[in-house]
């Protein structure tokens, strides 16, 4: 293959199985590398290997495509510059880079390093998060909990080729569960009192989404605070109390749509099992949030 077609077909590739942006190439020998794409309707991984190549993403490819996506960038071997508005960061094994596909970035990497992105719908990672966070330097991937994930994230690699489309969705969702720890802990401010009530009301309403009688009063009754420190706590993270639960909600029926073990378990009941109060306002409900209706994803993994 020609070294201009040869880039051509990367730069198609890199987009197809990515998000648009431009590519960069700074010799003039033909693009040579592997690129390997593992997909379902909810997640996305995807490696590669190659040259030395600058990924460019800029505001008119974010509003060609409209992708809103956060992506986990980590190196497994080789190094990566990425440089966003935030600021430059170097990712290198043993760390990751968790960017915004909503903003432009200028990703360049070393030759031949390897390389994994990990796509995250934007609401699902924060909607799980107990508080705000920015991207604006690296994880450490290297010791503590961040070898935790690290190790999960390689496992996850490793096995691709023999997952189920299921088993892939459950290791990442708990991968993600993983990180937004991670994220949590690196962003924690000491005596945050709101930040304390805000972990303890996202851990409670995970713990307890099923339950159709869920609101601010219960949850206020069982942690031992006001309605309105509640209220303060979830204003505080972007939120409300409605809102986190609905979202707790949809991730949990999401959850069990793709199991096994809710195959046989009818729509309507598995509404009701969620804490939804009727099957017509869940579905309508989740095709606002996933994009497809209950049955149809269900029907993508049995």
């Amino acid at each position: 293959m020609p070294v201009e077609e040869s880039r051509e077909e990367w730069h198609r590739l890199a987009n197809t199985y990515q998000c648009q942006m431009r590519c960069e190439f700074p010799t003039e020998r033909k693009m040579t590398g592997a690129l390997a794409r593992t997909r379902t309707p909810t997640n996305q991984i995807l490696t590669w290997q190659s040259p030395s190549v600058r990924y460019r993403r800029s505001t008119r490819h974010i509003r060609r495509d409209e992708i809103d996506s956060y992506l986990l960038l980590v190196c497994t071997t080789g190094a990566a510059t990425v440089d966003r508005d935030a600021g430059s960061m170097n990712v290198r094994p043993g760390s990751a880079g968790l960017l915004s596909a909503a903003q432009p970035f200028d990703v360049t990497h070393s030759s031949g390093a390897g390389l994994a992105v990990l796509t995250i719908d934007r609401r699902k990672l924060e909607h799980r998060m107990d508080r705000r966070f920015d991207t604006a330097s690296p994880l450490d991937l290297s010791t503590g909990f961040g070898l935790v994930v690290q190790e999960l994230l390689h496992s996850i690699l490793r096995a691709c080729d023999v997952l189920s489309a299921s088993q892939f969705d459950a290791a990442v969702d708990r991968l993600i569960e993983l990180l937004c720890v991670l994220i949590g802990e690196s962003t924690t401010t000491v005596g945050d009192r709101f930040g304390e009530i805000e972990t303890a009301i996202r851990r409670y309403v995970r713990e307890h989404a099923h339950d159709p009688e869920l609101n601010a009063d219960a949850i206020a009754g069982a942690l031992g605070w006001s309605v309105r420190q509640i209220q303060l706590a979830m204003q505080r993270a972007g939120t409300t109390p409605r809102d986190l639960i609905r979202e707790e909600r949809l991730a949990l029926a999401h959850e069990r749509l793709i199991s096994p073990s809710y195959r046989d378990t009818s729509i309507t009941d598995l509404a009701y099992r969620c804490g939804f109060v009727s099957a017509g306002s869940f579905s309508t409900a989740f095709r606002q949030r996933f994009g497809v209706t209950p049955r149809d994803l269900r029907k993508t993994y049995f």
